[in-house]
């Protein structure tokens, strides 16, 4: 903040008087006031000053030509020579030399003290900041009631539009993509000013999840970075709420997967979360590694958030899973695209599966689960194959198989381990080949005799009987479970 010169001489009170041309230069500003009689004060000035002296300090014509000339060059805002102490006028000399050199002088009487003329610049400077601060309070408020008002992002970045005198402003996804603009017919980014204006991140749980923008630059970074704050926020409230939303169908949705509730009050329940049961609707699951707290505090899904809507599709959320049901008509494997770049954000290697649209409760669950095996695929979407039944098995986290798988092939693991045999691989080949001597010896490359030894003794390890069905399809399982753990 600053007062000019011209302003300066303007006031009665001080009874200055304006001795070259240069003091009625509106660009002229004070910034503050400097008293000094040093000899050489340029070291103590950072520029803009008003420099007040009575010229104590006695020098000759090049001495003041000197000092002048460095002031100038700094420059301060002006110099005020005070006279009727040490000289009862200002030395032609330095009058002369200011002219020539651009520095505003001014002519200061005794009768009127340099501290009363360091009070009166203090006393406007303070006035400015003062009217300046309760101007960015006023229109900070403003800001906030915009946002939280009906009007909501769309008010706010109008507010800002107007404010800020940088061309159209818009909230921009890391991506690219803008979710909002003003004025909403505006082009962005304009190919003629691309890279020219202001950029801040939005930022949530200190994660940028957007950027404010300018398209041209702005000389009020204060109310563009207030914005942002103020953003974030208002983003960090909102994804709270969705998360509760999905939380909330996330607990129901696990009851209706382990039948801990009937069927019956499972479509009571689900109809209260816009999910209709009777119609055919497919299930996608996605599943991100790392935190996941991650799911419920940053914003995944920013613009329906930013509009205050709700999940365009019924979304739930369960441990590390976002699960959603897409009812028959919409696009699974779009809804299912759509998620995976959501949740890239979060995770890069982000798995998605598509179940087989189906009717009911039971196709819910069945979807679930189908869905669930079918992300285990790997990054990316995947739509899931018919669902077996020890893919339904492996698939459901609830129930212990493969610390019960570990726990009935460990004898074979641990011999294996120890005497470098091959137990495990000859099981699997055995029971591959529907339990077929022959047919394993030749894949194995093994006498016979040497095959019916490995079996016996792993029959001997397990304690189970290979000629049984029930434990044929035990041990089976077990495989399954160590390789689904693999």
């Amino acid at each position: 903040m600053s007062v000019s010169v011209a302003d300066l001489l303007a006031e009665p009170s001080l009874r200055l008087r304006a001795l070259t041309s240069h003091c009625h230069d509106a660009a002229r500003r004070i910034g503050w006031v400097s008293t000094t009689e040093l000899p050489d004060p340029l070291p103590f000035l950072r520029g803009d000053e008003l420099v007040m002296t009575t010229g104590m300090l006695e020098r000759d014509d090049a001495g003041w030509a000197g000092l002048l000339e460095r002031l100038a060059e700094l420059p301060v805002a002006a110099l005020c020579f005070g006279t009727g102490l040490v000289h009862q006028e200002v030395p032609p000399v330095v009058v002369e030399v200011a002219e020539r050199a651009g520095l505003a002088l001014i002519g200061s009487p005794v009768e009127v003290p340099f501290v009363q003329i360091s009070r009166w610049v203090a006393d406007r400077i303070f006035a400015q900041r003062y009217d300046a601060v309760r101007s960015a309070v006023t229109l900070q408020d403003q800001l906030v009631r915009e946002l939280l008002s009906g009007h909501g992002l769309r008010g706010l970045l109008r507010r800002l539009h107007r404010e800020l005198v940088a061309g159209p402003v818009a909230v921009v996804e890391a991506g690219g993509h803008v979710l909002a603009r003003h004025p909403a017919s505006s082009r962005w980014p304009d190919t003629a000013t691309v890279g020219t204006g202001e950029s801040l991140p939005v930022v949530v749980d200190g994660v940028p999840v957007a950027e404010l923008r300018t398209q041209q630059p702005t000389r009020r970074q204060d109310i563009l970075s207030f914005a942002t704050s103020i953003l974030g926020l208002e983003v960090a409230r909102h994804q709270a709420v969705l998360t509760g939303r999905r939380e909330l169908l996330g607990q129901l949705l696990e009851d209706v997967l382990h039948r801990t509730v009937s069927d019956g009050d499972a479509r009571r329940r689900l109809a209260s979360h816009g999910l209709a049961t009777e119609g055919l609707h497919a299930v996608v699951v996605a599943r991100v590694d790392g935190d996941p707290a991650r799911l419920r505090n940053l914003p995944w899904t920013l613009g329906p958030l930013l509009e205050r809507a709700r999940d365009r599709l019924p979304t739930a959320l369960i441990d590390d899973t976002v699960m959603i049901v897409v009812p028959g008509g919409v696009d699974a494997e779009g809804a299912a695209g759509t998620v995976a770049g959501h949740l890239s954000v979060l995770d890069p290697q982000v798995r998605v599966g598509v179940a087989e649209p189906r009717r009911g409760v039971s196709g819910l669950r069945l979807g679930y689960f189908e869905a669930r095996q079918a992300a285990q695929a790997g990054p990316g979407v995947h739509r899931a194959a018919p669902l077996s039944i020890a893919g339904l098995l492996m698939g459901n986290l609830d129930l212990p198989l493969r610390e019960l798988g570990h726990a009935v092939l460990a004898p074979l693991l641990s011999h294996d381990e120890e005497h470098r045999a091959e137990l495990v691989s000859t099981l699997r080949s055995y029971l591959a080949h529907d339990c077929s001597p022959a047919a394993t010896a030749r894949e194995l490359t093994l006498h016979r005799n040497s095959l019916r030894y490995r079996l016996r003794l792993i029959e001997q390890l397990t304690g189970r009987d290979l000629g049984r069905l029930a434990d044929r399809m035990e041990l089976w399982l077990a495989l399954t479970a160590l390789d689904a753990d693999a």
